[in-house]
């Protein structure tokens, strides 16, 4: 647990700050600030034990040739060299002052803990050795870029060229990758310190290095002696209990309040603690009051800055982890927030295009609506538990799914119902209602189709026409054949005859009927019924003229009436067709009581004759229906 004991007394009655008049509020304040109270000795022992490093510039004397300055940190000079053995350029680390004993121990620390802490985001060591002077030397891979704050400080600055995301994305992640390898480090028990832009370096590939571990802490402190006393860290970024310098009251919450401060210079672009003095600058982050941030500053970032810089420990966020959770919460709802904006833009042209767009355009309008869609989901995905996310997609659903109902696309809505963040029972009750509507409508349209296939004549019309020259050529050969034997007197004109003509021909009309009117694989079923409601007829009529005593003769001649009248009553036999059946008719029924007066026998002549003429007739008619089916058809592609 945290001690915050230290707020006890009044610091600034301790602090000895007369030494640091003119230091920066920005710079770094080590351990060799406080020098007289360095121990000399021990540090020099230390040095004393490490490798020697040869930096000369001839290839026989070291391995390492210097080339040039890279820069200054807070207690050394970076250069940059080329080690020869392996032929890449690395930077070395010296003591920027060799009269301070205090610079080449924070140097040796550095070295040490940042040879211990191997994380992708921590420059790796290469060596630690001591030069020509016995002064500590650090051998590190080199790093290609520039320090996070000259980029925060210079808008214009060259690196921007190569980050395409928004900037203040970019400085976010930058800040995540640094809270990464704070939280770290402190699951190794060691505390950073000195965490602000500055220390930071930005490679370039847009890698993060958290650098300068002088000031490094091991964890637990568990008393107050762990270190020399006095100030250290930068002023501008310091946590309160670092005023009271190394004690138990010092933890990574200490680190978690550098992040808060590195917040606050990326939302505002100004420093943490401010003043005139270095006094004034101490003395606000003493009191580290919440800042009241402008109203244009994401209030997630404002309430996370505020709670990171919390005056106790045991108020802030609790660790360096959640604090990068908690940023990296606010880029993925800034993120939706984008793709929520994009999505709603989409939809209005969309809603737009659609109700001003033909036939023709809808697969433009599909496709609006798949990158509306799209951008609506992607707002979903970022922030799932946000009504705002979620209503944007409802909206763009519930769209579909109506337009769907509209089209009679009854299986696009249920499955856009599916995809809907939140059941609607209210549309869930309406597209089964349309559903169910549209499968009677569909019912409804496939009866009346199927219907209109039995009465439509086109597709039949080959069958019957085949049918009906068979019939004729067969049953009126039959007929005139039977009475060429009654002339001839080979065969009486009796009933039995009759009877047997009539059975016979049947047969021979009915076999050349079923044989038209069943061809490949197709059966004209109402042409056959018709065809044997006749036979029927016919044979009922000649059994009943039998039985109420007609002669045969007398029966013979009534059969033209009775097949003229079942004709008329044939609905499926084109109209033309019919009017000339019953004409033919017609004429056989008023010439057959002529001819039965002139010649008995002559009634199977005009049958016979009768029965041809209407089948061919009926052929004809037949087969102009079918060329008239042939050529409503489509043509094939």
């Amino acid at each position: 647990m945290t001690d915050e004991t230290w707020r006890d007394a009044d610091p600034f009655k301790t602090l000895q700050l007369e030494h640091l008049q003119g230091l920066a509020t920005d710079q770094t304040i080590t351990r060799s600030a406080h020098e007289a109270r360095t121990p000399e000795e021990e540090t020099a022992a230390r040095v004393h034990t490490l490798p020697r490093i040869m930096l000369n510039g001839a290839a026989d004397e070291g391995d390492f040739a210097r080339i040039e300055s890279l820069g200054e940190g807070g207690v050394g000079v970076i250069e940059l060299a080329r080690q020869r053995s392996v032929g890449r350029d690395v930077a070395i680390k010296r003591v920027r002052d060799t009269s301070s004993p205090g610079a080449a121990a924070t140097l040796l620390e550095e070295g040490h803990i940042m040879g211990l802490l191997e994380h992708p985001s921590i420059v790796p060591v290469f060596a630690l050795g001591r030069d020509d002077n016995d002064q500590p030397v650090l051998v590190m891979k080199r790093i290609e870029g520039s320090t996070w704050r000259t980029l925060l400080r210079d808008p214009a600055h060259h690196a921007w060229e190569r980050i395409t995301e928004d900037r203040l994305d970019f400085n976010l992640r930058v800040l995540c990758r640094v809270a990464d390898v704070a939280h770290f480090a402190h699951g190794r028990q060691w505390l950073h310190r000195d965490i602000k832009p500055e220390n930071v370096m930005i490679g370039e590939q847009n890698e993060v290095y958290l650098i300068d571990w002088g000031l490094a802490l091991h964890l637990p402190v568990e008393t107050a002696d762990a270190e020399p006393p006095g100030l250290v860290g930068t002023p501008a970024y310091m946590a309160p209990e670092m005023l009271r310098g190394v004690g138990p009251w010092l933890s990574p919450r200490t680190d978690v309040y550098l992040l808060g401060a590195v917040l606050h210079e990326v939302l505002t672009g100004s420093l943490r603690h401010g003043g005139e003095t270095l006094r004034a600058v101490l003395a606000s982050a003493w009191l580290s009051e919440p800042v009241d941030y402008p109203e244009e500053t994401p209030e997630e970032l404002a309430e996370l800055a505020n709670q990171a810089t919390a005056t106790k420990p045991s108020d802030r966020v609790p660790d360096a982890e959640t604090f990068r959770l908690r940023i990296e919460l606010f880029l993925r709802h800034r993120e939706a927030r984008r793709a929520l904006e994009e999505g709603r833009g989409l939809f209005e042209r969309l809603v737009a295009d659609s109700g001003a767009c033909c036939s023709g355009d809808e697969v433009a309008v599909m496709q609006h609506y798949e990158a509306c869609v799209a951008a609506m989901r992607r707002a979903v995905e970022r922030w799932p538990d946000s009504p705002e996310t979620q209503g944007g997609l409802s909206e763009v659903l519930h769209w579909r799914i109506r337009r769907s109902l509209a089209q009679k696309d009854v299986l696009t809505a249920q499955a856009n119902l599916l995809d809907l963040p939140t059941p609607d029972p209210a549309l869930e009750a309406e597209v089964s209602e349309a559903s169910r509507r549209i499968s009677l409508e569909r019912l409804a349209v496939s009866r009346l189709s199927d219907l209109g296939r039995r009465h439509d004549p086109h597709p039949v019309a080959p069958l019957r026409a085949r049918a009906a020259r068979n019939s004729g050529l067969l049953g009126g050969g039959a007929i005139l054949g039977l009475g060429g034997l009654i002339h001839a007197g080979l065969v009486p004109f009796e009933w039995w005859v009759l009877a047997g003509a009539t059975a016979l021909a049947a047969a021979i009309v009915g076999a050349a009927a079923v044989h038209g009117l069943s061809r490949g694989g197709v059966v004209d079923r109402k042409g056959l019924r018709s065809l044997g409601w006749i036979v029927v007829v016919a044979l009922a009529l000649l059994s009943a003229a039998y039985f109420v005593g007609l002669s045969p003769e007398q029966s013979l001649a009534l059969l033209p009436i009775l097949v003229g009248a079942c004709v008329g009553m044939l609905a499926d036999i084109p109209r033309r067709a019919r009017i000339a059946l019953m004409l033919i008719c017609g004429v056989c029924a008023v010439a057959a009581p002529l001819v039965l007066h002139w010649s008995p026998a002559g009634l199977f002549d005009l049958l016979g004759a009768a029965t041809l003429v209407a089948h061919l007739v009926l052929a004809r008619m037949w087969d102009t229906l079918a060329r008239e089916g042939r050529a409503s058809e489509p043509p094939a592609e």
